[in-house]
């Protein structure tokens, strides 16, 4: 019996010294079936904020920058866009949930996830 206490003690001292696991990422998901199953996981490692994005056609990872709700993905690319100027992909973040204008109109073209029917693309926390 007095073996098993001092297993247990060690034991315990031993899991309380262990290192932090890395922080892992957020991932945001459409409820509804989508057709290109848009997946985008965000977390925060020191200072930096780093993206994860995946859909059936493409993954991208880089950083990110939030300015209020608003979230830019730093080098992910529109799959199309007017003119030879290249356009950011950005969500905005309401609580629990990403929206992200997929595309826009005729006066303003765009397409950032051309792999993506809907207009705006409804992502939710996904609780993991």
């Amino acid at each position: 019996m007095k073996k098993f206490l001092y297993l247990l003690v060690s034991l315990t001292v031993i899991s309380g010294c262990s290192v932090s696991p890395k922080s892992s990422f957020v991932y945001y998901k459409s409820l509804e079936p989508t057709s290109c199953n848009l997946v985008v996981g965000l977390r925060q490692e020191g200072n930096q904020l780093i993206y994860k994005v995946s859909t059936d056609a493409r993954s991208a990872n880089g950083t990110f920058v939030q300015r209020g709700q608003q979230i830019i993905f730093s080098g992910l690319y529109a799959s199309e866009s007017s003119g030879n100027s290249k356009l950011e992909i950005s969500a905005m973040q309401q609580g629990d949930k990403l929206t992200i204008q997929n595309y826009g109109n005729s006066m303003n073209f765009f397409t950032l996830f051309s792999e993506c029917e809907n207009k705006y693309l409804s992502l939710v926390k996904v609780r993991t």
